[in-house]
């Protein structure tokens, strides 16, 4: 590694003294390159070159003049480019018989060959003499130059070529070719009147094919007759617009001295009439799922429309189709996912360009969800002033819902909970201790996260006990209910009544539960509070006593009793102190139900 300068960069470690050394000889091989890419058709190439002059140093002197160069070749570049791409397309037209749309081409073409030869000739004369006299060496760039001159020359050949092919030279004396036809109006498919004239000098030719061609494509050709005549009837190919042209062309025949001509035009209205169009019925669907639509699109005789635009709808939502070589068209939906269960219907139609006829048809598809199927275990009995609980599983179509909402509505407030993956849920529900019915009713709702499967809602009955409800004035309810829950009689009389009455399981369908309205309203608790609640619905209706929930047993006793001191009371109070000892005894004798059901029985005679 040396850290010495060398002597004769000495004088170089100043960037300001470095001097710009401009060469005239770089600026002419930069031509010379650039028309090289022109004269063998690297027209990219030669783009991105020019894109580039501002990187070669040239003497401000020339500048000017370079600009005016460069502004010229970019010309060249272009018009031969696109000339180049214009005749290809032409010459491919030229064998298929496309005479009109090659006629076109051959047009742009010639236009675009006869605008880089101008501007080509501008490089090499003005522009050339100017950096002659700028002192830049243009012999360098000679060689380029004459490539680019051939190359813009094969394109003014092949103008003059393409032009014979396609019928747009013109010979000293061209003919003339008139075309007409009785008709207006044009059925897509069908076949159209069409009759002309071809005339050298106000004389008929005869024996010259006259090429037809409808919106620029070729459908069929006549033959002038004797007198230069020309008619018959062509069939037009399908035209899905609202208007059709019509030209007539005539090549050019050297071997007769008769130039290429192109006739007038005609204008038809384009009918839609005579179609047909058939859509087959999808099947049922789910909300979320993709569908298939198709159909068939054929003329009156059932001929295929091929190609034809085909607008087909859904709800809000519409697909542009296009039938195939065979008439057959096909579009994809989505059923929503908020959709209810019903009839969707689907429209199709044929959608030509402007008026259309009646080719128009619907079907439709059965949109539903799936049944979910909801299995609950109700607790037998549920106590005031205790948590509950509800549990169950959720299930459609045989599999297990995961992930559901389960909603749960009750006169004591709203519980959720979620299930898990094999559709179980259990969820807690807690219950008023002021709560004095013998039944409530518990809504269930359960709300799927997939939109195929309906929701459901179910309502249940839940038995209900509360022991306030027959020994507690409201005055003391805290107090009592305290004491009652220290001594353990609640968890005595808990655990007594679930040895009686085990949790029940029931099955729901996927229907909405019938309304609170329609349940019957019975209570399913232990047999001595069954038999209580029939003494005192009996001495209610025998004496017109209302019996109030703050009332104790033994004040219920003294009401019937001011009332009637006889067999009937002895019985009633056999069947109210039996109740008192369920509730309330330590040990209770499940023995002396049997004498309460027998007091009961002489209570319906007596009291009946």
């Amino acid at each position: 590694m040396t850290t010495t300068i060398p002597p004769s960069f000495v004088n170089l470690q100043n960037p300001n003294q470095v001097q710009p050394s401009a060469s005239l000889n770089a600026l002419a091989i930069y031509y010379n390159t650039t028309l090289g890419l022109i004269g063998s058709r690297n027209f990219a190439n030669a783009s991105f070159l020019l894109t580039t002059f501002r990187f070669v140093n040239i003497p401000s002197s020339v500048n000017g003049t370079a600009q005016s160069a460069n502004t010229d070749l970019a010309m060249v570049e272009g018009a031969s480019a696109n000339a180049t791409t214009f005749f290809a397309k032409a010459a491919s037209e030229v064998q298929a018989r496309q005479y009109i749309n090659a006629s076109l081409l051959v047009n742009r073409g010639c236009s675009l060959a006869e605008e880089a030869n101008r501007t080509l000739a501008d490089f090499e004369g003005p522009q050339t003499a100017s950096f002659g006299a700028e002192s830049v060496p243009v012999v360098l760039y000679s060689k380029g130059s004459s490539a680019a001159s051939a190359e813009v020359g094969s394109l003014l050949a092949a103008c003059s070529s393409l032009s014979g092919q396609s019928g747009s030279q013109n010979g000293s004396q061209p003919p003339i070719l008139l075309i007409g036809s009785a008709e207006k109006e044009v059925e897509t498919g069908g076949t159209i009147e069409l009759n002309g004239n071809l005339t050298l000098k106000g004389v008929g030719v005869s024996g010259e094919v006259v090429l037809f061609y409808v919106n620029g494509s070729y459908f069929g050709s006549l033959e002038t007759s004797m007198n230069g005549s020309v008619s018959g009837n062509l069939q037009v190919h399908y035209i899905y617009s609202h208007a059709a042209t019509v030209q007539a062309l005539v090549e050019a025949n050297s071997t007769r001295g008769i130039a290429g001509a192109i006739s007038n035009t005609l204008v038809f209205t384009i009918l839609f009439n005579q179609t047909s169009l058939v859509i087959a019925d999808p099947s049922a669907y789910l909300p979320g799922e993709n569908f298939g639509v198709h159909g068939n699109l054929t003329t009156a005789n059932g001929n295929p429309l091929s190609y034809a635009p085909v607008t087909v709808t859904f709800l809000h939502d519409s697909v542009a189709a296009t039938t195939d070589s065979k008439g057959v068209f096909r579009a994809q939906f989505t059923v929503p996912n908020n959709a209810t269960d019903g009839v969707y219907y689907i429209y199709a139609r044929f959608t030509p360009k402007g008026v259309y006829g009646p080719s128009f048809n619907f079907t439709s598809i059965d949109v539903y969800h799936l049944r979910l199927t909801l299995v609950l275990s109700v607790p037998g009995l549920s106590f005031a002033g205790f948590s509950t609980h509800l549990s169950g599983t959720v299930s459609a179509n045989g599999s297990s819902v995961a992930n559901s909402s389960i909603d749960l509505v009750s006169p004591w407030g709203t519980s959720t909970a979620k299930t898990d993956s094999a559709g179980y849920f259990d969820a807690t529900l807690p219950v008023s201790p002021l709560e004095f019915a013998s039944s409530r009713y518990v809504t269930v709702t359960v709300i799927p996260t997939e939109p195929y499967i309906a929701a459901s809602t179910a309502v249940v009955t839940l038995g209900l006990f509360n022991i306030l409800v027959v020994i507690l004035p409201v005055a003391i309810v805290g107090a009592a209910g305290y004491e009652a829950y220290s001594l353990g009689v609640f968890q005595d009389l808990k655990t007594r009544i679930r040895r009686r009455g085990e949790p029940k399981t029931v099955l729901l369908g996927a229907m909405n539960g019938p309304s609170i309205e329609s349940l019957p309203w019975t209570y399913t608790g232990p047999e001595p509070l069954r038999l209580l609640g029939r003494a005192l619905d009996l001495a209610s209706r025998r004496f017109s006593i209302a019996f109030r929930a703050s009332q104790t047993i033994r004040e219920m006793l003294a009401l019937v009793r001011e009332k009637e001191d006889s067999e009937a009371f002895v019985a009633f109070s056999r069947i109210l102190t039996t109740a008192e000892d369920f509730l309330y005894s330590k040990r209770f004798d499940p023995s002396s139900i049997d004498n309460a059901r027998k007091a009961l029985a002489s209570l319906e005679v007596l009291w009946s």
